[in-house]
């Protein structure tokens, strides 16, 4: 029971300390915050942070990493109240960059990053590329099966789940650079879905 209790003060310092960050990241950048500015801002001591932190990188990794994979998580959760494979392919390619956009903690901060730091991308890319990978081929086996798509057959279909995945990266990335207009991401949406 103790120990429970430990592990779920544990979380919330560990939460409350990640929503401070981001807050803070958010005023400063990446660069200009320090640890002491993060500690300032979560009403702790800085030997508190480290406590559970290393380092304002790896609370910014970890902040960008449960920022993400949530995001993904509800971008995910849309899919499957669809029924088609073109729709679940659609509504995925819309609703992951429409939660990035609507996530405004992670999107500032990682726009700004983007533009200092292009292989900043890259690092977040690579945090969830499996997973989504997956979930992109799930689809499109689906969409294979029902014979709703038939620009690749089953042999082709991790190549074409990995396609989809850099237009939907491409697509992002435009955000970050603040190109993002909603039109094209729904003209997008419907060229993968549906076909030119």
């Amino acid at each position: 029971m103790v120990e429970t209790m430990e592990i779920k003060r544990d979380e919330e310092t560990r939460r409350a300390i990640l929503e401070a960050a981001g807050r803070t990241f958010q005023k400063w950048g990446l660069h200009k915050t320090t640890m002491e500015d993060i500690a300032h801002e979560a009403g702790k001591g800085k030997s508190s942070l480290y406590y559970y932190y290393q380092s304002k990188d790896e609370i910014f990794d970890t902040l960008i990493r449960v920022e993400i994979g949530s995001l993904l998580a509800r971008a995910k959760a849309s899919v499957q109240m669809v029924p088609s494979a073109k729709e679940k392919l659609k509504q995925y390619f819309i609703a992951s960059l429409t939660e990035i956009k609507n996530t405004a903690t992670i999107y500032d901060i990682v726009r700004r990053e983007v533009r200092g730091n292009p292989r900043f991308i890259e690092k977040v890319r690579i945090m969830f590329e499996e997973s989504e990978l997956r979930f992109l081929k799930d689809i499109l086996t689906l969409g294979v099966e029902t014979k709703e798509f038939t620009f690749a057959d089953g042999d082709e279909l991790d190549t074409a789940a990995r396609v989809v995945l850099e237009l939907v990266r491409a697509m992002e990335l435009q955000l970050f650079l603040e190109n993002y207009n909603s039109k094209h991401v729904d003209m997008a949406a419907r060229l993968i879905a549906n076909g030119i």
